[in-house]
């Protein structure tokens, strides 16, 4: 779901707090570069490749590069927004048989900029975090989940207690399997 209003208007009108299951992500946008309106928020997704969402925090250079290349292919885009760019091209490469992870891997290389993203599928979620590492993404592992924020204050405000967080380096991308059969830590 995606929506342009606060948080307590976001949970009054969809009842968020009531949700339930393995993960997801969202992100509070504040806009630099594109308008204001329910296209350009977050999350983002390819469309066409159902259960693939990404949140974005930076700018990609190459976005126009990138853009042109998959219009010369057919991909539509609905924004004007570089976030967009980042699904379409997880979902280009996961299309081709690439993993989720090897497509995560593979977007250090690919994309340009300072930029940290998360991205969910079905099955996972994970993040990628720039060659410059000039955009915060923080990092917490517990034995019952996995949570990542772009500030440590927000995870410890979500998760009282003692908590371990760390904040990924350069040029690293991980994916967090959700839980299976038999029920391993969840992704938050």
């Amino acid at each position: 779901m995606k929506q342009v209003a606060s948080p307590e208007t976001l949970e009054a009108t969809f009842g968020l707090s009531r949700f339930h299951g393995t993960h997801g992500i969202g992100h509070t946008r504040l806009s630099t570069e594109s308008r204001v309106d329910l296209s350009h928020s977050q999350p983002f997704w390819a469309h066409g490749f159902p259960d693939l969402a990404v949140v974005h925090n930076g700018h990609i250079t190459n976005y126009h590069k990138l853009r042109r290349r998959y219009e010369q292919r057919g991909v539509r885009f609905y924004t004007e927004n570089d976030s967009e760019v980042i699904g379409i091209y997880l979902a280009d490469r996961m299309r081709r048989g690439e993993s989720f992870e090897v497509a995560l891997q593979a977007s250090l290389e690919d994309l340009d900029g300072s930029f940290c993203f998360l991205a969910a599928t079905a099955e996972a979620i994970g993040y990628a975090k720039d060659p410059f590492c000039l955009k915060p993404l923080m990092l917490a592992e517990a034995e019952a989940f996995v949570a990542l924020a772009t500030e440590e204050v927000a995870l410890r405000a979500a998760f009282p207690g003692p908590l371990r967080v760390r904040e990924p380096g350069n040029r690293q991308a991980q994916v967090f399997a959700l839980p299976g059969p038999k029920g391993r830590r969840r992704a938050a």
